[in-house]
């Protein structure tokens, strides 16, 4: 814990920063530059480069240093990733001249935690790295197996005038040499090893007496299969070290049409005209499956995952269903979903839209992450039914969650959003009679972003047949009960 930490700096880093750092140390994993991929990835959105905050913050450090001092040795963790257009705040404490701890907090949690131990020197005029930017390369495609095996090499680079520009109190005051290693190291992990499913853990680096070499080489020293956690020893030009990374889980995959096809009869959702916001993955992409395979017409839409929106309509025309996808951003007011509905209006709407739920941090509350959740579970929810209400629809399909009985310490702001989400629906009830919201409280459920989470998670398939006849029941019965006198 860092002793009289003083907050002495803040900013956003926008995807135009990620691109530049991306050409300046060649690392293009999709993980930072993709945002398409990235939905699908563990955090649901572009991260920030470990390495690139991390010059940011010894940047800012030095802004006020004339003298030149050499990194004697740099220890990074990254407990928290940073999201790109996130507040990024630099709290910085020395404990003497010589040593330097930072800490970026984002979210009101730690991201990185950066230690250093400095000295004054002089450059030393070391021809051992390339004075251009790298050039891109695919991240490398590794199994386990394959990883734990690996060893190799970087050569190093180094583009003085672009380090200058976006770094120029560092590239003053620290060798170039020891910045195109720790920029090395970025490459090493988002493409090398290990390559395109990794995240970035730790890194610990001394200072040595030795320039044999002109690269960085590196060799997996061993890997934690129960955490996915790869160790690696390194050594390049006056400085050796390790780098932890972890390997990113895969993206869950979803059950194929043709596999859901036998387990709801062809006919037990055939008086839905159904939209389902968020249908493109995850929980959502199972219920268009399964309410198609029952007899339903289906609309799903998507905001950014075209391409995973048409895998789904595809999968389910080329085995005999019927639907259709189309671009919904349930954030904005001027996208109207009775666009969609005019022609056949919707019957039943089911409501996925929901940016990423475990992403608040143990014990920390966070006004504007909560403010992120309400947008999308309050008012994104209330324009569309009623808009859609004019048009007929009566019947909607509202997940809430167990987290609100369960109270992980991590998601205090997902689960009061979830509560006031749930007295909205109430409310929309009260005011019209005619209408009925099914809210069950899932548990987790095997999707994307549950796909790293240490526990068990549900089958989303026999989860969802269970309340969709529930909700096809519950909205039978709200039905003939409206058509009874009062």
């Amino acid at each position: 814990m860092l002793i009289e930490r003083v907050n002495t700096h803040q900013r956003k880093f926008t995807f135009a920063d990620q691109s530049a750092f991306a050409e300046l140390s060649g690392d293009y994993n999709p993980l930072h530059m993709d945002p398409i991929a990235a939905r699908r990835y563990l955090f649901g959105q572009p991260v920030v480069h470990g390495i690139h905050p991390v010059f940011w913050a010894l940047n800012s450090y030095l802004e006020n240093h004339t003298s030149i001092l050499t990194l004697r040795s740099l220890k990074v963790s990254f407990p928290r990733p940073i999201l790109l257009e996130k507040q990024v705040q630099l709290f910085s404490a020395s404990t003497d001249t010589y040593h330097l701890g930072i800490e970026l907090l984002s979210g009101g949690a730690v991201s990185t935690r950066i230690e250093a131990d400095v000295a004054a020197s002089r450059f030393q005029n070391l021809d051992c790295f390339e004075r251009s930017c790298p050039i891109p390369q695919s991240p490398r495609v590794l199994s386990e197996n394959d990883i734990e095996r690996d060893s190799g090499s970087l050569d190093l680079y180094l583009d003085i005038e672009k380090t200058r520009k976006l770094f120029p109190h560092l590239i003053r005051c620290v060798s170039p040499l020891q910045i195109a290693v720790i920029l090395a190291t970025t490459r090493l992990v988002g493409i090398q090893c290990p390559g395109l499913k990794s995240i970035f853990s730790k890194l610990d680096l001394s200072v040595t007496d030795s320039y044999d070499s002109r690269t960085l080489t590196y060799k997996v020293t061993g890997i934690d299969r129960r955490y996915g956690l790869v160790c690696m020893k390194m050594t390049a030009p006056g400085m050796a070290g390790e780098v932890k990374a972890f390997i990113r889980p895969a993206p869950q995959e979803q059950a194929s049409f043709s596999s859901l096809k036998g387990l709801v009869h062809s006919n037990e959702f055939s008086n839905q005209r159904a939209l389902i916001i968020g249908g493109s993955r995850g929980i959502g992409e199972v219920t268009a499956k399964l309410l198609v395979a029952g007899g339903a017409k289906v609309v799903l839409t998507y905001h950014r995952g075209q391409e995973d929106a048409r895998r789904v309509v595809e999968d389910i025309v080329a085995n005999g269903g019927a639907a259709d996808c189309c671009r919904l951003d349930v954030l904005n007011p001027d996208e109207d979903p009775a666009e969609i509905a005019r022609a056949n209006p919707f019957t039943h709407l089911y409501y996925f839209a929901t940016p990423l739920c475990y992403s608040g941090a143990k014990g920390v509350f966070s006004a504007d992450l909560f403010k992120e959740f309400c947008d999308y579970y309050i008012t994104g929810f209330a324009r569309i039914v009623t808009q859609l209400w004019s048009l007929g629809l009566r019947n909607v399909f509202y997940p809430s969650s167990t987290a609100i009985n369960e109270l992980p310490i991590n998601m205090g702001e997902f689960a009061a959003a979830k509560i006031a989400g749930e007295t909205l629906c109430r409310f929309l009830e009260n005011n019209e009679r005619e209408m009925i919201i099914y809210r069950p409280r899932f548990p987790r459920i095997a999707t994307d972003q549950t796909a790293v989470l240490p526990v068990a998670s549900l089958d989303p398939v026999r989860l969802m047949i269970e309340h969709l006849r529930s909700f096809r029941d519950a909205s039978m019965m709200a039905g003939r009960s409206a058509s009874e006198p009062v």
